[in-house]
């Protein structure tokens, strides 16, 4: 991998941010800047929002055993199983020290039960090229591993199809909400988040996880993984199509994968 210095000035320049911004989000992610143990907690509950086809069933695994208390949230019931398993969460921490996760396909909505109730959030996520995790979704739900394929493919009968009824930003809709600018996406990021890495670099991914937020017990899994249906070429349309409905997940894609290359 090529060593590269990241240079706040020059990164503030190309994201169109400040550079007071680019330097916090740099000090919070960057596993070049980042201190061993300096997201460590003797007691807390991390959110760890797992976006579709971002190695969720994998680093799942990894957190379960890291973790003193795994928490999951149910995809069939996401706003119930959430509170259910948050008030749980929550709950526990307050009888003892314990870490806690809590993992799934949640996201800003259900966050926001935390800052209803005035309690910090401290949120980690992982996530990938906009156009590969597209392809690797409508794949997913298509294949006989998800339970409710046969109403997908109905209708979704081909990936043209998919992507013309694709939302905008799926990953940072997920994770932070709507946003009205990509410097609105960094603050927010820098203010709830303690954790970011991307699927094409997961082994310095979870390095990173480990060592700053001081989780010894962390080790990678390979679970999951979807096989590759042959070497069908995707048009250079329907590229186009995904990355003109993921302008703000690009950038942020493009960013992150700056800070494990350096």
């Amino acid at each position: 991998m090529t060593s590269i210095i990241l240079d706040a000035k020059k990164l503030a320049a190309e994201f169109r941010v400040s550079e007071t911004l680019m330097s916090a989000f740099l000090d919070k992610f960057a596993p070049s800047r980042v201190v061993s143990d300096q997201h460590k907690a003797s007691s807390e509950v991390m959110l760890f929002i797992h976006i579709p086809k971002t190695a969720g069933v994998s680093v799942g695994r990894s957190l379960r055993e890291a973790f003193d208390r795994f928490h999951s949230v149910a995809w069939d019931n996401i706003p119930q199983s959430f509170r259910t398993v948050a008030r749980s969460a929550v709950y526990q921490q307050t009888c003892r020290d314990e870490r806690h996760v809590i993992m799934g396909h949640f996201g800003w909505p259900e966050m926001q039960m935390f800052r209803n109730h005035e309690m910090p959030m401290k949120c980690g996520t992982i996530l990938r090229h906009p156009v590969a995790r597209t392809i690797s979704n409508y794949n997913y739900n298509c294949s006989s591993a998800h339970p409710a394929n046969e109403q997908f493919r109905k209708r979704y009968p081909s990936l043209e199809a998919y992507v013309d009824d694709l939302p905008s930003d799926v990953q940072v809709t997920q994770a932070l909400g709507f946003i009205n600018s990509f410097e609105n996406a960094l603050e927010k990021l820098v203010r709830y988040y303690s954790f970011l890495g991307v699927t094409e670099h997961l082994s310095a991914s979870l390095a990173h996880l480990g060592r700053s937020h001081g989780l010894q017990k962390l080790r990678e899994y390979r679970e999951n993984v979807g096989v590759k249906r042959g070497d069908k070429k995707i048009s250079s349309e329907i590229v186009k199509k995904i990355e003109a409905r993921s302008h703000n997940d690009k950038r942020l894609h493009d960013l992150i994968m700056r800070l494990y290359q350096s």
